[in-house]
């Protein structure tokens, strides 16, 4: 079976300054895993090659077997950045329906009040993206997201900035999506929430990949998980 991600033996500068080093990993159809690192690790590097918003310098990128930057492809997954950027002069709702208009959504009225129903946005619709508190623009953000029922979740700390019932809402979503989720995260609760498995990119490098059960396993007596995890990066 062809994996959903794969990344075969990529490599990313900036510069003179080597951000990834021959990184790969597969994901299959449903797996959720994610990426934890401190900062600078290349995590969000990492996501925004799988979306195809930056070519690797060397190596292979497929999602769902094809190259990510296909305007075919980009319609089949949904991205949302570390700092999402709606449209800043769309009310909300437009963001929304222009999301779902983009993505090939064949009910966007629909879609688009289904979305405003679940990241509580009625009372937000008519506002500019412009206007809105950080959390709001999160909100916005996930809906635009989540609209047009991606196939593959590629996902830059998704829960930041929400109030706790939002965060709930998220969990929910990503736990009984069918969709493959792939996610990168700083916080260890975040991870252990929404997804099954765990990489830790550190020097952009993978050093490890396995199971939140599997490292708890192995945890000294007093140690935190996040301590184990530190001292693992």
């Amino acid at each position: 079976m062809t994996p959903v991600v794969e990344f075969e033996n990529v490599s990313f500068s900036y510069g003179d300054a080597d951000v990834l080093q021959d990184v790969s990993f597969s994901l299959e159809r449903g797996d959720k895993i994610s990426i934890i690192g401190s900062n600078g690790a290349g995590k969000s590097t990492t996501l925004k090659i799988s979306t195809g918003f930056l070519r690797p310098r060397s190596g292979t990128v497929r999602i769902l077997g094809e190259n990510p930057e296909k305007r075919e492809i980009k319609r089949r997954f949904g991205y949302l950045p570390e700092d999402a950027s709606p449209y800043r002069l769309l009310s909300v709702q437009e963001n929304i329906q222009y999301s779902a208009l983009l993505r090939g959504v064949d009910d966007i009225v629909s879609s688009t009040e289904k979305m405003i129903d679940l990241f509580d946005l009625a009372h937000l619709r008519l506002s500019k993206a412009y206007t809105l508190s950080r959390g709001n623009t999160q909100r916005l953000a996930l809906a635009m997201v989540f609209v047009h029922n991606p196939e593959v979740l590629i996902m830059d700390e998704p829960l930041n900035y929400l109030d706790l019932n939002i965060q709930e809402t998220v969990v929910r979503l990503v736990k009984k999506t069918e969709a493959t989720v792939l996610l990168s995260t700083h916080v260890v609760s975040t991870a252990s929430r929404l997804t099954d498995r765990i990489m830790i990119l550190s020097s952009g490098r993978i050093k490890w990949a396995g199971t939140i059960d599997e490292i708890e396993t192995d945890i000294g007596s007093g140690e935190t998980i996040e301590a184990r995890l530190g001292r693992m990066m």
